[in-house]
């Protein structure tokens, strides 16, 4: 059986200044959005929850969450990278920055996070990501 798809979840959040959260990743060496691949009976906004406060230890609370696209954005990853998948393949949930909420990196998965305008995302290295995250953010109707 050949490789697939990841099954995944990415998070556009948004402040009120209309920016979107990024974050570099030391152990990729770009920037990416907040995102993961889903457990296994986890739905999207399981998965969101969980990733946000494993990444980042943000709370979701629901009634921030914008919008749950049924479009999804994939991306290849690298040769030889992953023994299983070929890429990811992302959901996409578009949030609402709680200004009350805090925002503190917890692993190696981030190292710095900024605010940025939807229309400077191809000002940073994302690497094998840049089609899908540009594509994510014209879904969310940012760009």
């Amino acid at each position: 059986m050949g490789k697939i798809y990841r099954q995944a979840v990415m998070a556009v959040i948004i402040n009120e200044e209309s920016k979107v959260l990024i974050g570099y990743s030391p152990r990729d060496k770009s920037y990416k959005f907040p995102q993961g691949g889903l457990e296994a009976k986890e739905n999207l906004i399981q998965g969101i929850e969980r990733e946000l406060k494993e990444e980042l230890n943000y709370l979701l609370h629901h009634e921030y969450i914008a919008e749950v696209y049924e479009e999804k954005v994939r991306y290849p990853f690298p040769p030889d990278c992953h023994p299983v998948y070929m890429g990811q393949e992302l959901s996409i949930v578009k949030i609402k920055h709680r200004p009350d909420a805090d925002i503190i990196p917890q692993d190696d998965e981030f190292d710095k996070l900024i605010w940025i305008h939807p229309q400077d995302i191809g000002t940073y290295n994302y690497e094998y990501r840049s089609d899908a995250y540009r594509k994510a953010l014209t879904i969310c109707g940012l760009i």
